[in-house]
């Protein structure tokens, strides 16, 4: 062995020098036993190469791997910084790689305990993990014996390891697309010649231009003029290697391309990331692009994400008071619906009504009606409930609400937008209350001679 009764800081430091002496070793991130980098920040900071587990004695390859993922899993560490191209592996005789996307897709397991120790061999989830990442080591992962493989594993680092930032892209997923995000504000925004003031009033925001360079084919290329929309239901649309504005009632505001001043930081910045995000996350991003929208717009407008335990324990409620039968007896009007998801599982469309404050939320469920969503596309529509009079409602709609006993049946099933004019520096006399919150609606001015302050909640 190379390596022989030394301990595993010592083994570590030893690595560290005989191998990627041309590298960054010295930072810790988290309970990752070893960390490679760049020596040098590029435009955009250092993107992690690799991260290893580290074992003192003779291991087994798949073993040290095993534990490596469950303790890249149980701290969530791709939620905090951006993957590496490769996870590896080594000991005192041997050191072994493996490309990060071939086992990514093990942090996406459903019902999995992530919080078990990673260095307990006998739970169910270390067996679990090492049922799955087997088969993929067999096909994925390269093994050096420090002493026998020495050139090969030089070659190795050299052609792989260093180059892995230009080799490899990353693939965008619903852990670090907003992680991505983030660096996009730094670099990619102000690069982007537009007002943003001016959008930010017509309800355009920052957030939607990443949405557009998000769903892009890139064509595995590192060029922007190939690149093609893959979505035309966004409120701004990647095109003509630049935005456009694709929200009907502004569009004639900003009827030209939105051009990008810097073309090569652009291309610099998206060469490391795979567009479009991987396809079985790219409908849970546009349903959670909330996560995106600044706090004190999501507050104003009392905009938040229902849970899906949260959903199923609505109807499950909703079906012991009113019966089995009940979707068949009642009519359903979501007037918050968002992206729709609180109405995911309700099994009459016929009956089923869905209205949102914004116009790309009603594109997204015409989207997922043509996809399959158990919804009719004329029964989902825009609408302000605190302010717009019901004259606005689909003709199907004010029939129900205007007869007496089809009113009876209507069921506004909602999770109810929710805003205070108050914060904790207002209770605190540090801060103001927000204006507009609570009384600028027309729902305030109808009902507060009824209702009094209660009217000032912005979900009553």
């Amino acid at each position: 062995m190379k390596y022989k009764n030394i301990r595993e800081e010592e083994l570590k430091n030893k690595v560290g020098a005989d191998w990627f002496k041309a590298f960054d070793t010295t930072e810790i991130l988290g309970n990752i036993d070893f960390t490679v980098l760049p020596k040098q920040d590029s435009l955009f900071g250092r993107t992690p190469l690799l991260w290893a587990e580290a074992k003192t004695g003779n291991f087994d390859v798949a073993t040290m791997f095993v534990q490596l993922v469950l303790t890249i899993g149980k701290a969530r560490t791709f939620d905090k910084t951006l993957p590496p191209a490769f996870l590896g592996a080594f000991d005192f005789k041997k050191i072994a790689f493996v490309p990060y996307i071939s086992i990514q897709d093990i942090f996406y397991l459903n019902d999995f305990n992530w919080n078990v120790t990673p260095s307990n061999h006998d739970t169910k989830e270390f067996k679990l993990i090492r049922e799955r990442i087997e088969a993929t080591l067999n096909k994925n992962s390269s093994v050096y014996d420090y002493q026998t493989d020495e050139k090969e594993l030089k070659f190795f680092i050299a052609n792989n390891i260093a180059k892995a930032t230009e080799a490899s892209k990353i693939k965008i997923d619903k852990n670090n697309f907003i992680p991505i995000y983030i660096r996009w504000l730094e670099f990619v925004k102000p690069i982007i010649d537009v007002n943003w003031d001016d959008l930010k009033k017509a309800n355009i925001l920052d957030s939607d231009f990443y949405l557009a360079d998000l769903f892009v084919d890139d064509k595995d290329t590192q060029k922007i003029d190939d690149d093609a929309s893959i979505r035309d239901n966004l409120f701004v649309v990647f095109q003509n290697q630049g935005y456009t504005i694709a929200k009907e009632n502004i569009k004639q505001m900003f009827d030209a391309t939105i051009n990008i001043k810097n073309r090569e930081v652009y291309q610099h910045f998206w060469k490391r990331y795979k567009r479009p995000p991987i396809k079985q996350f790219q409908d849970y991003i546009i349903e959670r692009r909330d996560l995106l929208v600044p706090q004190d717009i999501r507050e104003r407008k009392g905009a938040f994400f229902t849970p899906r335990p949260w959903v199923e324990l609505s109807q499950k409620y909703l079906t012991d008071v009113l019966g089995e039968n009940w979707q068949d007896e009642y009519y359903i009007w979501d007037c918050a619906s968002g992206t729709g998801n609180l109405l995911v599982g309700l099994t009459n469309k016929y009956n089923i009504w869905a209205s949102t404050l914004d116009q790309a939320d009603v594109k997204v469920m015409h989207e997922r009606i043509e996809h399959g969503a158990n919804l009719l596309e004329s029964h989902v529509f825009q609408f302000d409930f605190l302010n717009d009079d019901f004259s606005k409602l689909p003709q199907g709609l004010q029939d129900i609400i205007n007869d007496p006993e089809k009113r009876k049946k209507l069921v506004v099933f909602i999770n109810p937008p929710y805003a205070e004019a108050s914060n904790a520096k207002t209770n605190r006399g540090t801060g103001e209350n927000r204006t507009g919150v609570s009384n600028s609606t027309k729902v305030y001015e109808k009902y507060q001679s009824k209702i009094g302050t209660a009217a000032r909640e912005l979900f009553a």
